[in-house]
């Protein structure tokens, strides 16, 4: 941003002006409305169709679940216009030192807000024609977040700063109000009061603070942040439900993030939103651990696209893109949002080098779009021993050998392999359970339970299990021989990590960042696609015990990386700076 003051000439509208535009919002836009009838012969109208109904069932659950708040017009327009002034002018009073660059306040009188609305919006004016600034448009995102109440998306905000670019500076702010009030009007935003962070790492935990299941992805974030978070360096947010901006977190949602536990499994955030501040980043990090979509991925794009923040992201696969058949079409279009943000930030952390890879590609494709792309890093996910269960005893001699096999109900686990290579050992004779455990996935999906029923009408000890919780997953590793893990493609590959974490032997794919986890020892390496190869794999472990014992020995010599160890690489590769954590 220029160093250089706003003119004392900028131009201010009248506080009739303001007034009427703050009483305006909620009411119609434009002064003579299309009727209904012309609405419905638009073919603009017949178009959105799908899409209006599509958010009025969003806009209507949001209500029903209490997340979006259904509100009546109010009686006393006077008390309302009072209430939405003071909003107006916190909101713009809280960016006023980030653009303003004044004498110290003890020696200049409080601005009105129409004088500092005309001042802010001279600098928004001024900045966007600057040639000497990285993000011109920058001034003007920041703003429109004080005007209206919201992180504008890509089109809102390059809509207003090619209206406003040949505008005079009092037009200008006639501008930014009309823009601005759409959104404010369709968004309920007119009361909402924001804090700018300029001093501490803006963290995003959407679904970590807001639920309380514990996937992958949540895993990390909590276990990352409840170690760096009480350094005083993260702010943490969620987003809001319309997915226009970042807010502030209430004690429970924190709790989910910092200090998770079984017992909050399956919580629910039921919070109001306009119970916190919101949370805007400037000159500072965004730290994104988990994976974003949709709208929320517009609006944090916009921000990482046109702000002077560093952004920086948790990477974890690719495969709804590369892999795209093996997952459900939901997930295909919800990751081609999150590249679409992905492509504007500064930095992507993968959790594996296999991972990394990928992501290196997406980067340099976006060469063809004239975009530098996230510059793409790696720390590899911990194996974190689990601490010992009751009811793991070693199985008793007369019990058959376990062979445990994790993942999720997904094509790409490869899982019809192992209950493959599983019927051809049982035909040669060898006696052993077979056990698949794992999340229940998409329910049309029925191919392994199908698999199983048959086996089982035939006399074959193979059980499924799915959705169960950590306790069991625990005693079922320990009780296992070994597992098998032969993912066709994985960003890490957790089950690998989790059997070796209770010193469990693994067979697992040769390649990709299960090979990476591989490398320590303790497990057997197999081309996922070649049947026989898995097959003598299991038959191996499964009758050499010299074998079996000599990758027990291999995982008790292993050295691997802790969660504390994990945390600190993170924190040292988001800011720079190497050294314990406080």
């Amino acid at each position: 941003m220029p160093d250089h003051a706003t003119p004392a000439s900028a131009a201010h509208l009248s506080r009739a002006h303001v007034d009427s535009w703050l009483l305006s919002l909620g009411a119609e836009v434009g002064e003579n409305p299309p009727s209904i009838e012309e609405l419905r012969a638009s073919a603009s109208w017949r178009v959105t169709k799908p899409l209006r109904a599509v958010r009025g069932r969003e806009r209507l659950s949001r209500v029903r679940s209490r997340r979006l708040p259904f509100r009546l017009p109010s009686l006393d327009a006077s008390s309302d216009l009072e209430s939405s002034r003071e909003a107006l002018h916190q909101r713009l009073r809280a960016i006023e030192p980030h653009l303003l660059p004044h004498q110290p306040s003890a020696h200049r009188p409080a601005l009105s807000v129409e004088e500092l609305l005309g001042e802010l919006c001279a600098r928004a004016l001024a900045d966007q024609s600057s040639e000497d600034s990285e993000h011109p448009r920058a001034s003007l995102w920041l703003v429109i977040v004080a005007v209206s109440g919201c992180f504008p998306d890509h089109n809102l905000l390059l809509g207003l700063s090619r209206d406003i670019s040949e505008a005079t500076e009092r037009e200008a702010v006639a501008r930014i109000l009309h823009h601005c009030g759409v959104w404010a009007t369709r968004h309920g935003s007119a009361q909402r009061r924001i804090s700018v962070v300029d001093d501490k790492i803006v963290a995003f935990v959407n679904l970590t603070g807001r639920f309380g299941f514990n996937s992958g992805v949540q895993r990390v974030t909590r276990e990352t942040l409840a170690r760096w978070y009480p350094s005083g360096e993260i702010e943490l947010t969620v987003m809001t439900d319309d997915g226009t901006a970042l807010r502030a977190l209430g004690e429970s949602e924190a709790d989910r993030v910092i200090a998770w536990n079984q017992t909050k499994s399956d919580d629910t955030s039921e919070l109001d939103d306009d119970d916190f501040a919101l949370i805007v980043p400037w000159r500072t990090t965004l730290f994104l651990p988990e994976i974003v979509s949709g709208t929320n991925a517009l609006t944090l794009g916009a921000l990482a696209r046109f702000t002077p923040n560093t952004c920086v992201a948790l990477v974890y696969d690719s495969i709804p893109a590369s892999t795209g058949f093996a997952v459900p079409r939901l997930e295909n279009l919800r990751f081609s949002t999150y590249l679409s943000m992905l492509k504007y930030f500064d930095k992507g952390i993968a959790i594996s080098a296999s991972s990394a890879e990928e992501f290196q590609g997406f980067t340099a494709a976006l060469e063809a779009q004239g975009l530098r792309g996230p510059e793409i890093t790696s720390v590899l996910l911990p194996i974190e021993h689990i601490p010992e269960t009751d009811g793991a005893d070693e199985p008793s001699a007369d019990e058959l050998p376990l062979v445990l096999s994790v993942g999720s109900n997904e094509p790409r686990k490869n899982q019809l392999a192992v209950i493959y290579a599983a019927e051809v050992l049982w035909r040669r004779g060898l006696a052993f359970r077979l056990q698949i455990v794992g999340g229940r996935g998409d329910t049309g999906l029925t191919e392994i339970g199908e698999a199983a029923r048959a086996l089982r009408s035939l006399g074959r000890s193979i059980e499924v299990l799915r959705d169960v919780d950590e306790s069991t997953l625990s005693r079922a590793y320990k009780s296992a021989r070994f597992s098998v893990f032969v993912s066709l493609h994985e960003g890490y590959g957790l089950p690998v990590a989790e059997s070796l974490a209770v010193g469990t032997p693994v067979v697992t794919t040769r390649y990709g960042s299960t090979a990476e986890i591989a490398e320590g020892g303790g497990c057997i390496l197999v081309d996922p696609r070649d049947d026989d190869e898995i097959v003598e794999a299991i038959a191996s472990l499964l009758t050499d015990d010299t074998l079996l014992g000599s990758l027990n020995e291999q995982i008790d010599a292993r050295r691997d990386a802790t969660w504390d160890d994990y945390a600190v690489a993170i924190r040292a590769s988001v800011t720079g700076e190497s050294g314990a954590l406080a």
